[in-house]
């Protein structure tokens, strides 16, 4: 037998070996495609085709990104909104998967990463959102302005977006989705209550309930009745939030506050149930039962508007119908009256004809305050006649007169002009007036005295009665006023009174005197005719278009009032 060469054995070997290794094939690397691009081809492709889709407001969008065209992009991405009913398409599908073949650049990757894809919205809702949210904070407004149309920086380049096109739910929809990016930014509350009228204005009656929860929140301190009734629709409407939000305690509580605002308690204790927070809802039940108490505290009080009634405007006397006029000219408003405190100043002269007048207003029913301001009144300011005077707000309470002062002054002066006693009236008025300017000069310079006697001093009887029967000129009250204060301050000065008491006497006794100089004609006061920079009151306009009387002649000639009958004095 033949000895074999071992090396030749080894290498036959060798080469069977090789000859029964499968060989490994090299696959090739694919090359990705840069996704900006495909965007680009889609662009092209529909405006040579000119029949638009979603992939080209989306591929519009991306490019826009990407060349911080941010208009364009706000445009191209709202569209979305009209497809948020229709199925994804693979290419959008594909850049939501950051599909593998394509390349994505930091931006689009930065707002593929922020679309959350759970199901409970519309993929297309939430690419939207997530463009929305990868702008800085500033921007975010920037997209709803767009689509209320309000954008500062709209240009007419496509794609265009027209809110018309878009249906109810589609735009309750983007609500939804969107509207907690404002809430959760303290300084985009304002874009959210112009979004939530724009949308319930587009809307209409198809609402949801989120829209309802802020049309009801953002009406609270404007208009506490309108959020009421919006809160009653909220159970009637759907939740759109995919169970995701429930606004029901929110506004239960807001409702509440609304409610005890309103001094409405049966619809406090209805919302109150359906407040989860055991500790909130507990803290305003006890609101609800002080508020009940408060206002069976307050069933006899006499400006309590649930037991004054209209008057009628022919049985209201000539005297306050002229002093009516006055305050309706003085202070009237598109609704009820501005608060004596803001606007009584320019009506009477003094605070103290002011208020008293005004008090007769109330006490005979002609003006009222609302039954929720009077319930919101602390059981301490009740006994305070005067405060509620002066910083409650009061309403017309005539039977077919508006309550407000451009259509109610007109009536209000033509019923004055029929009146047969208007003239003499008019009389009795002007006596108010010039009284007025003692009251006026004297809390003027005694408010000016920082000494304790000033601040106890009071009128007596007497002399408030000499003062309102006097028929002094306004000029000779202001110089009798003035004197007897400057005259007993300094007698305090030099210590020629010896208690607060005396002090006090010692100007009651001044004021007499001055009134006898004054009527005994033993002075000249020139020096304190009227001033041409001194306000017209509203009470001397009134005059002087009833009359004749000038502002000038108020102040400057004795109020000599002619032979008639008196009214008696309602005040």
């Amino acid at each position: 037998m033949k000895k074999r060469n071992k090396k030749q054995v080894k290498a036959n070997l060798s080469r069977k070996f090789r000859a029964t290794k499968p060989c490994q094939e090299q696959i090739p690397i694919q090359k990705q495609e840069s996704f900006l691009s495909v965007c680009e081809k889609v662009i092209l492709h529909t405006e040579e085709t000119s029949e638009t889709t979603v992939d080209y407001y989306f591929s519009k969008a991306v490019v826009a990104r990407e060349e911080k065209s941010f208009q364009t992009e706000r445009q191209a991405i709202l569209n979305l909104i009209a497809f948020s009913d229709h199925p994804i398409t693979p290419l959008i599908q594909s850049a939501l998967n950051q599909d593998k073949r394509y390349e994505f650049s930091e931006q689009i990757y930065t707002v593929l990463s922020l679309v959350k894809n759970d199901g409970s919205h519309s993929p297309y809702m939430e690419i939207i959102k997530a463009f929305i949210l990868s702008g800085t904070k500033q921007q975010y407004t920037t997209y709803f302005n767009c689509l209320m149309g309000t954008s500062s920086s709209f240009n007419k380049e496509l794609p265009i977006f027209d809110i018309n096109i878009l249906n109810n739910t589609q735009l309750l929809t983007f609500y939804e989705v969107t509207h907690r990016i404002l809430l959760d930014n303290s300084r985009q509350l304002q874009t959210l209550e112009k979004l939530t009228n724009f949308i319930s204005n587009q809307v209409g009656e198809y609402t949801s309930q989120s829209l309802l929860f802020f049309e009801s929140y953002f009406s609270i301190d404007k208009n506490p009745k309108h959020s009421l009734d919006i809160a009653g629709h909220f159970f009637d409407a759907p939740n759109l939030s995919g169970g995701c939000t429930n606004y029901l305690s929110s506004l239960a509580f807001n409702t509440v506050h609304a409610a005890i605002a309103m001094a409405d308690i049966e619809e406090a204790n209805y919302w109150v149930d359906y407040i989860s927070d055991d500790e909130k809802a507990a803290s305003l039940r006890h609101s609800i039962t002080k508020l009940e108490e408060k206002i069976g505290a307050r069933t006899n009080h006499p400006l309590n508007p649930e037991y004054i009634p209209p008057s009628s405007l022919e049985k209201i006397s000539t005297r306050m119908l002229m002093i009516l006029c006055a305050f309706v000219d003085g202070c009237g408003d598109d609704w009820g009256f501005k608060t004596l405190k803001h606007s009584g100043k320019y009506i009477f002269p003094s605070d103290t004809i002011t208020e008293t007048l005004f008090q007769s207003l109330a006490i005979n029913g002609f003006i009222k305050i609302s039954k929720s301001s009077f319930n919101s009144l602390d059981n301490s300011v009740l006994e305070h006649f005067n405060e509620i005077l002066w910083n409650a707000k009061f309403h017309l309470n005539v039977i077919g007169i508006s309550d407000n002062r451009l259509m109610a002054l007109p009536i209000l002066l033509e019923e004055l002009e029929r009146r047969n006693d208007k003239n003499e009236v008019a009389w009795q008025i002007r006596q108010l007036i010039t009284t007025g300017y003692f009251y006026s000069s004297f809390e003027y310079y005694l408010g000016n005295v920082d000494e304790n006697w000033a601040r106890e001093f009071t009128l007596n009887e007497a002399t408030i009665e000499r003062i309102n029967l006097s028929t002094l000129s306004g000029k000779d009250l202001s110089y009798i006023a003035k004197s007897s204060i400057r005259f007993t301050a300094g007698q305090y000065s030099i210590g020629s009174t010896s208690s607060n008491k005396h002090t006090c006497n010692t100007l009651i006794g001044s004021i007499n005197r001055y009134f006898d100089w004054v009527d005994e004609g033993r002075f000249s006061h020139n020096e304190y005719e009227r001033s041409k920079k001194q306000p017209i009151l509203s009470s001397e306009r009134l005059l002087e278009l009833i009359s004749g009387f000038t502002p000038d002649d108020i102040y400057n000639l004795p109020s000599l009032p002619q032979e008639t009958e008196e009214e008696p004095e309602e005040y």
